[in-house]
């Protein structure tokens, strides 16, 4: 490991510079002015082109030798182009332009010699001038905060800005190699939407490499979760790893072929998933519940079949129903009734009094309340399966998290007519609950993951 920089200029730059854009904003040059606009990215934007007055209502300059007289200095600049590449690098450096995004590729280079000195030529000026460049060949950034975009993939403004209007500070960084799945998560909306902060894939790592980037995410206060999809794991990333271990959660897809590398990641702390869609469905137990007190859950279910095959999951992920103080089992059996077996736990509510109103409603607010009082419990499975006649009300866990803020609840919906379904998923977006749509066993494994990582910390204090 080198020595750690701040690299937060990539991602909040107060002033850019464009270079290569093209006047058809649906090209790769033309689109991340445009996507720049979209996301409403409040900086001073400056772009060189030598044909136009104006770009998208954005004044040019039509020289890279003006570049210096530019106001305010930029911060960063995008080069997309690859013609007079040296002498654009050069003219950067004497202006004092210390962070570049190289997002054109150098594929024109048709043998490896030729290509090993165009980059022994470029690291020459980038330490030169004290340079900070990432790429070449890269999709580009996404910050989801500061709302800054360099991807040369669209955007939808309304992605962009969901964590400005839901005042989030902190979310998931995503570090991908691919430069597809990085740039999708700019138009990817979510049943939930996942609280991103930073989203990447920065090519070739001519300069700075992906081990940096990752050590910067450990140390950026806006990144709470990590999570990676990678092909190729190098020593130096599992350095990174093992240095910063338990420090934050880092959620893994691998698909390469270094059994004995991805072994060592994980031996230096990435949790691996099975599917890359909990890469990011896990992330939001890490962001929005507590930390379980053990591995003993409650459940409340409105059926034997849906409670079974929560407790078949559990039992291959070693995950235990907790065993309930007298006082709360006999509560439960007297007041909520139903299927429950004499241990009070899982809650089978069914049949219930009334499947017409609110009767079911009561039920889970009574039974969770009796569940998450108790002191074996550590986490609760609520599983929803309901039609549109049940007038369900899941607002009312504003007031169960407000009285159990130490316990994670995590929601299964199975079989749920549409309307009801859009229903909890919302309210679950509003109270931060995780919502698993018809995804028993996830909603399990999740629960495994974050028990697993918690473990992990512990043992390093």
């Amino acid at each position: 490991m080198g020595i750690y920089q701040d690299l937060s200029l990539f991602f909040a730059p107060h002033s850019i510079l464009i270079i290569g854009s093209s006047r058809n904003e649906y090209t790769a040059n033309g689109i991340v002015l445009k996507n720049l606009l979209e996301a409403r990215y409040h900086a001073h934007i400056s772009i060189v082109h030598p044909y136009t007055k104006s770009l998208m209502g954005i004044p040019t300059i039509n020289s890279i030798d003006e570049i210096g007289t530019i106001k305010p200095r930029p911060d960063l600049a995008i080069i997309l182009t690859r013609h007079n590449l040296l002498e654009i690098l050069e003219t950067l450096g004497k202006a004092e332009i210390h962070y570049i995004l190289l997002q054109t590729d150098l594929a024109y280079i048709t043998t490896k010699e030729e290509y090993l000195k165009l980059s022994q030529k470029i690291k020459a000026i980038l330490d030169k001038y004290h340079i900070k460049m990432l790429g070449p060949s890269m999709i580009g950034i996404i910050d989801f905060l500061s709302g800054f975009t360099s991807s040369i993939i669209p955007i939808r403004s309304h992605i962009i800005q969901i964590s400005r209007k839901q005042g989030w500070k902190s979310g998931v960084s995503f570090l991908a190699q691919s430069g597809g799945l990085s740039g999708a998560c700019g138009w990817w909306n979510l049943p939930q939407p996942v609280p991103f902060s930073k989203v990447f894939h920065i090519g070739k790592q001519l300069q700075i490499t992906e081990a940096q980037m990752l050590e910067f995410l450990f140390n950026d206060s806006q990144t709470q979760v990590i999570t990676l999809y990678m092909k190729k794991i190098t020593h130096e990333f599992i350095d990174v790893m093992h240095a910063y271990r338990g420090k934050k959660p880092v959620l893994i897809k691998y698909v390469g072929k270094n059994q004995a590398n991805f072994n060592e990641i994980q031996e230096a702390g990435a949790i691996s998933v099975e599917n890359y869609i909990e890469l990011f469905e896990f992330a939001k137990l890490f962001l929005w519940c507590p930390t379980p007190q053990n591995d003993q859950v409650g459940i409340i279910g409105p059926s034997s079949g849906a409670i079974n095959l929560l407790i078949a999951e559990m039992r291959l992920q070693g995950i235990h129903l907790a065993s309930l103080h007298d006082e709360n089992r006999k509560y439960i059996l007297k007041n909520i009734g139903g299927s429950t077996c004499e241990l009070g736990n899982p809650v089978d509510y069914w049949p219930p009094k009334e499947f017409i109103g609110t009767q079911v409603c009561q039920v889970y607010f009574d039974a969770s309340k009796s569940l998450l009082k108790d002191p074996n419990v550590g986490s609760l499975f609520l599983a929803l399966e309901f039609f549109t006649e049940i007038e369900f009300d899941f607002g009312i866990f504003k007031t169960i998290k407000r009285l159990y803020p130490d316990k994670p609840i995590i929601t299964i919906l199975i079989q749920a007519e549409e309307e009801g379904a859009q229903r909890i998923v919302q309210i679950g977006n509003e109270l931060h609950i995780p919502v698993f749509v018809n995804e028993v066993e996830r909603g399990v494994r999740a629960l495994k993951i974050m028990l697993k990582y918690h473990k992990l910390r512990n043992s390093k204090n």
